[in-house]
């Protein structure tokens, strides 16, 4: 009887490894499953990592954008492309860039053409790039140059760079660098003047 106990307890040491094998293979096949699902989609899109840093939040083509506050729109943007940057607070404007500013009575002030632009989300100041052409309607004024900017809070335009103002009213063509003037461009300046010539003269 001890004999065949013996060979009973003898059997059942060389089942143990069979049996554990067979627990063991199945334990890691499913904890490679749970992995293999616990790397998807998660708490983050999949697409968010194909996202350059600088990819702009949001993208729009001919568009409009409105300058505006608790009185009055005081400009009306229409563009060929925008890009807003949330993080950077920032809107640029490209493809094309015209801008009509409004008076509070909601009359035309001026209207300007550019390549380019950028808005300051946070100011909502803008300066425009590239060939910029500023007129003034009841001024009758042309501003040219390569850089303008429209300070939203202080309602003026102004430049450091070099510009061109056509005077349709006193007759004269200024060239000079550093341009400013109120929102309406009724009265203006320009800090260093280069060149002065009377339409008449021509």
């Amino acid at each position: 009887m001890a004999l065949i106990d013996a060979k009973l307890h003898s059997n059942a040491i060389l089942l143990l490894p069979a049996m554990i094998v067979k627990l063991i293979v199945p334990l890691l096949l499913l904890l490679t499953f749970l992995s293999a699902c616990g790397s998807g989609t998660g708490d983050r899109p999949p697409n968010k990592a194909n996202i350059p840093a600088n990819a702009p939040d949001r993208e729009s083509w001919n568009t409009t954008i409105l300058l505006s506050d608790s009185t009055w729109t005081r400009a009306r943007i229409q563009i060929g492309r925008a890009r807003q940057y949330q993080g950077r607070l920032e809107t640029l404007l490209d493809s094309g860039v015209i801008a009509r500013f409004y008076a509070q009575d909601g009359g035309l002030n001026a209207t300007l053409v550019s390549d380019s632009a950028r808005i300051d989300d946070r100011t909502k100041n803008m300066a425009a790039y590239g060939r910029v052409h500023a007129v003034s309607i009841k001024r009758r004024i042309v501003v040219t140059t390569d850089t303008l900017h429209f300070d939203n809070a202080g309602r003026r335009f102004y430049s450091n760079a070099p510009v061109r103002v056509v005077d349709s009213v006193r007759h004269w063509v200024i060239e000079g660098v550093g341009f400013q003037s109120d929102e309406a461009m009724t009265n203006y300046s320009i800090t260093k003047i280069t060149g002065k010539v009377n339409q008449g003269e021509e």
